[in-house]
C-alpha cells in the first residue's frame, strides 16, 4: 500500500488533503500531513482523521510527498528532509516556478510537478502534471489515478506551465474578476439593479452556462445565442474588439512575475 504526505497544509496542502480524503483518493490512515505552524497541521488531521507530524516524520513515513510551499521555501524544506528522500520515493511539487532540474539536484527522489485548481476542492478542477525522466509507469498511474479523482489531471511539458497555469489554475479568479466588473457595471447602468442581485444572477448563469459547455464548444454556444442581427450578437462583436488587448496585457504582466519568481529562487542558489 501507498503512503502519502502533505508538507504545507496552507490552501493548496488543506484542499488537496481534503478532497482526496472526502473523494475517496487517498484513505485517511495513509495520509500525513505536517505544518510549518503545528497547530494548523493538527486541526487538518483533527478534521479528516489522518496522521500529523513534522516534515522529517512525514517524509520518512510516506511514499509520494507532496510538497506545498511557497517557491522561496521550497529548497530550505527540500534540505530539511534530504536524508529521507530517497530513489525509491516520489517528491511531487506544488509550487510554480520551480524546475524539474533544480529538485532533482537537491535530492535522490523521483520527481515530479502538479499545478491543480481550486476547482478541485469540488472534484472539477484541472491539473496540470510534469513528469521527470526518472519517474516510472507506476509514479504516472498513481498520480493520474489521484487527480483524476478530484478533476482532470493533464500531463504537459514544463515549457507549458506559465501559460497553462495562467488558464488552469489562475483562471477561475480572473473569470470571476471579468464576471464582477460585468455585475458592476449593470449597477451602473440602472440605480435599480442591485450588485448583489446582479452578482447572483451572474453567477447562477454562469453554473449553467459550464453544464452546456459539457456537450458543446464556447463558438457552438456563442451560435445558438448570438442570432444574426441582435442583441447578444453586438455584445459579442464589442468583446472582440476589446478582448484582445486585455488578454495580451494580461499574460504579459503574468510572464514578467514568472520571471520575477525565477529570477528570485535562482538568486537563492548564493
Amino acid at each position: 500500500m501507498t503512503d502519502f504526505g502533505i508538507i504545507g497544509t496552507g490552501h493548496l496542502g488543506s484542499m488537496l488533503a481534503e478532497a482526496s480524503i472526502r473523494r475517496g483518493a487517498i484513505e485517511k490512515e495513509r495520509l500525513w500531513v505536517s505544518n510549518r505552524s503545528q497547530k494548523k497541521a493538527l486541526r487538518l488531521a483533527e478534521e479528516l482523521g489522518v496522521r500529523a507530524a513534522n516534515n522529517h516524520e512525514v517524509a520518512k513515513r510516506s511514499d509520494i510527498i507532496f510538497l506545498c510551499v511557497r517557491p522561496m521555501d521550497l529548497e530550505e524544506v527540500i534540505s530539511e528532509i534530504h536524508e529521507h528522500l530517497t530513489p525509491d520515493k516520489l517528491v511531487v511539487s506544488m509550487a510554480m516556478d520551480f524546475p524539474l532540474s533544480r529538485i532533482q539536484g537537491l535530492c535522490q527522489a523521483r520527481t515530479a510537478r502538479a499545478i491543480p485548481s481550486i476547482a478541485s476542492s469540488k472534484g472539477l478542477g484541472v491539473t496540470l502534471l510534469v513528469l521527470s525522466d526518472d519517474a516510472s509507469e507506476d509514479d504516472r498511474s498513481q498520480l493520474f489515478r489521484l487527480f483524476r479523482a478530484i478533476g482532470w489531471p493533464v500531463e504537459v511539458t514544463e515549457e507549458q506551465l506559465d501559460v497553462l497555469s495562467d488558464l488552469t489554475s489562475c483562471g477561475p479568479a480572473y473569470i470571476c474578476a471579468l464576471l464582477r466588473e460585468f455585475a458592476l457595471e449593470a449597477s451602473r447602468r440602472d440605480g435599480k439593479i442591485d450588485r448583489g442581485q446582479a452578482e447572483k444572477l451572474i453567477r447562477k448563469t454562469l453554473i449553467g452556462t459550464a453544464a452546456l459547455l459539457e456537450d458543446m464548444s464556447f463558438d457552438e454556444l456563442i451560435f445558438m445565442v448570438a442570432t444574426e442581427g441582435g442583441i447578444t450578437e453586438e455584445g459579442i462583436r464589442v468583446i472582440k474588439a476589446h478582448s484582445q488587448e486585455l488578454f495580451r496585457s494580461l499574460f504579459l504582466a503574468t510572464s514578467a512575475r514568472h520571471r520575477q519568481v525565477k529570477d528570485g529562487i535562482g538568486d537563492l542558489k548564493g
